[in-house]
């Protein structure tokens, strides 16, 4: 779901602009970089400098295991006191299909003796184009990171890594809110933490995700067990988090400004469910907008906003293949195997509060700890500053062992 990017078109267009130049911006800084002395810090295989270190077109070989490691790009832009890298490494995105995913990694100047725990960013809605993906931006977007709370994580001594998820900065279809798939990506980015031994990481890791990476964290947390069971997951955040796509979808249906951010959605669930049909969705005047999907950032969000009727009367048929398909990517269960925090504004109309209360019921139900927190007034956006300020001490008490705080409702 778009981040803080659907009050008004002007917002839209403001925002959209903002983070196309500042995407623009950095491919430009790497561009002309050239190679940084920190790529030697790191045994992995130093991939090309500039923009042609995400230009891997080929699969990863059949012996290729999750995590394994392609090449990494050093970055200039990590904060103070930090190192940072780009980094391309093998993900098994669904059972028995492996592909190059890209990602990020922080860490901490210096060697440690102790190992260092991880934590996991999740990231939001950034546009399907590949220049718009975070690791071919600049970590730094106007005065603040687009990685909320990262100095204060690395300042605490851990890693910080994320992924880029399927698709995105990489060629090939983007599995945009198919939270499977890039819980997935994310889990995998650890694995390739792990597999680059001068970092000395452990297998322990607490994760948080704002909108779509909210789902993304949901995700990862209902497979973490089973996929990924030399990791221990020791807790997950969620702020303002976007997860179930079908109640999105009838939530942004409802409202005109959103149409853009419903036909963005499309594509990312048809590269899950390739027999979908944008016909069986969209009127004619909406199919010609899915060409603006590649213009630019968030380009779709400003153009769709005029039309008058994208949707088809029975695109949300619950005997529909498109209502199937979202139903499908819905069709999870939280396992119960982490406490989680959740950081909610009561003004939010993207991920309403009264849909992020049932993620709260679900969790609180499968046996997990919840500490549920509700600022008055903060929308999707708002909330972001405060969350990057509460998530810190509560990562930092995971890590410790303390025990995790809950106000689930009483059964």
């Amino acid at each position: 779901m778009p981040a803080g990017r659907m009050r008004t078109r002007s917002v839209l267009t403001k925002a959209a602009v903002a983070t196309t130049v500042a995407a623009l911006a950095f491919t430009a800084s790497i561009s002309a970089s050239g190679a940084e002395p920190q790529a030697d810090l790191l045994s992995a295989r130093p991939g090309p400098t500039g923009t042609t270190f995400w230009d891997v077109h080929e699969q990863p070989p059949e012996e290729a295991e999750p995590g394994d490691i392609h090449w990494v790009q050093p970055r200039a832009d990590a904060p103070s006191g930090a190192r940072g890298w780009n980094v391309v490494y093998v993900s098994e995105i669904q059972p028995g299909v492996k592909k190059y995913v890209s990602g990020e990694i922080y860490v901490p100047e210096g060697r440690s003796s102790a190992q260092r725990d991880v934590v996991l960013w999740n990231h939001e809605t950034t546009g399907l184009p590949d220049s718009c993906a975070p690791s071919r931006r600049s970590l730094v977007e106007g005065d603040r990171s687009r990685v909320p709370a990262i100095r204060a994580l690395l300042d605490q001594g851990h890693i910080v890594a994320m992924s880029d998820y399927p698709g995105q900065a990489l060629p090939g279809p983007s599995h945009y809110m198919v939270g499977q798939v890039n819980a997935r990506a994310s889990l995998d980015v650890l694995r390739a933490v792990r597999n680059l031994p001068e970092l000395n990481a452990s297998n322990r890791f607490v994760q948080y995700g704002w909108s779509q990476g909210g789902q993304t964290t949901m995700h990862v947390e209902s497979i973490a067990r089973t996929y990924a069971p030399e990791l221990e997951g020791l807790g997950s955040a969620l702020i303002a988090p976007a997860v179930r796509i079908r109640e999105l979808t009838l939530n942004s249906m409802r409202n005109p400004e959103l149409a853009g951010y419903v036909i963005a959605t499309l594509p990312g669930i048809k590269a899950a469910h390739p027999q979908l049909r944008y016909s069986d969705f969209l009127t004619g005047e909406a199919v010609e907008q899915l060409p603006v999907l590649a213009d630019g950032c968030f380009d779709i969000w400003d153009s769709a906003s005029s039309l008058r009727d994208p949707y088809q009367p029975g695109a949300m048929s619950p005997d529909g293949a498109w209502w199937k398909a979202l139903t499908a990517v819905d069709d999870f269960r939280p396992a119960g195997s982490m406490p989680f925090a959740i950081y909610q504004g009561s003004a939010d109309t993207t991920t309403p509060v009264e849909l992020t209360s049932r993620e709260r019921t679900a969790l609180c139900q499968a046996g997990s700890e919840v500490d549920y927190h509700e600022f008055g007034g903060l929308d999707h956006e708002s909330v972001v500053p405060e969350a990057a300020e509460q998530f810190p001490d509560w990562a930092a008490d995971r890590f410790s062992g303390e025990p995790a705080p809950s106000n689930c409702p009483q059964s």
